[in-house]
């Protein structure tokens, strides 16, 4: 009965030991990380930034075009935030010519000023990619605005509206050149808007 004993004891540690590794076969699965990155930019990606070389000098004035397009529209319920928007050290003002901008401050300059003084609401979003015809001056966008009449009420749908932006542009790759890299990072590390390193400037702006 003794040996008997130590054979079923025996037994029982080695079924436990077969069941213990079948379960363990059953489960034994292999993880893949993968890291969501999307966007080129360093605040959202894990990984390394792309250079600028592998961003490309097309993809760069696309991105400033698209930042323009937002700086031009958009309409937040803070009537301190267009007052910085229309000083002249602004990146808007930045970014346009002195009769563009000037034009800017009479015209959806004051719709902002009176959709942030309602406390409004308008986003901004290009709809098809910047392109310019063969033999012309101006490059074309399409551009879709939403706009939010009344504070904190969802349940009111957002008036949509449509249109095209017609603008002669000048830029050239690379950045800034009339100040010093030393400067640049500087202003950077200060949380300086980007857009405003670039040597880019909207020199007309006509909407269709």
């Amino acid at each position: 009965m003794f040996f008997t004993g130590l054979v079923l004891l025996a037994l029982s540690f080695i079924a436990l030991y077969v069941s213990g590794a079948i379960y363990d076969a059953g489960t034994n699965l292999t993880i893949q990380p993968y890291f969501f990155q999307p966007n080129n930019l360093s605040e959202r990606r894990v990984g390394k930034p792309l250079t600028a070389e592998e961003i490309g000098d097309s993809k760069f004035m696309d991105m400033l075009v698209r930042k323009y397009v937002n700086e031009y529209f958009y309409a937040a319920p803070d009537s301190e935030n267009i007052a910085q928007r229309t000083r002249n050290d602004s990146t808007l003002a930045r970014s346009s010519s002195a009769k563009v901008f000037d034009e800017w401050l009479t015209t959806e300059g004051q719709t902002i000023k009176n959709l942030a003084e309602n406390k409004s609401l308008r986003t901004v979003r290009v709809i098809d990619e910047l392109y310019k015809p063969k033999d012309s001056d101006y490059w074309i966008l399409n551009y879709e605005l939403k706009t939010w009449p009344k504070p904190n009420d969802f349940s009111i749908i957002p008036e949509t509206n449509r249109g095209t932006l017609y603008m002669k542009i000048l830029y050239q790759p690379g950045m800034r050149t009339d100040v010093s890299l030393e400067t640049i990072h500087d202003f950077l590390e200060n949380g300086g808007d980007p857009a405003r390193v670039f040597q880019f400037q909207v020199q007309e702006v006509i909407q269709g």
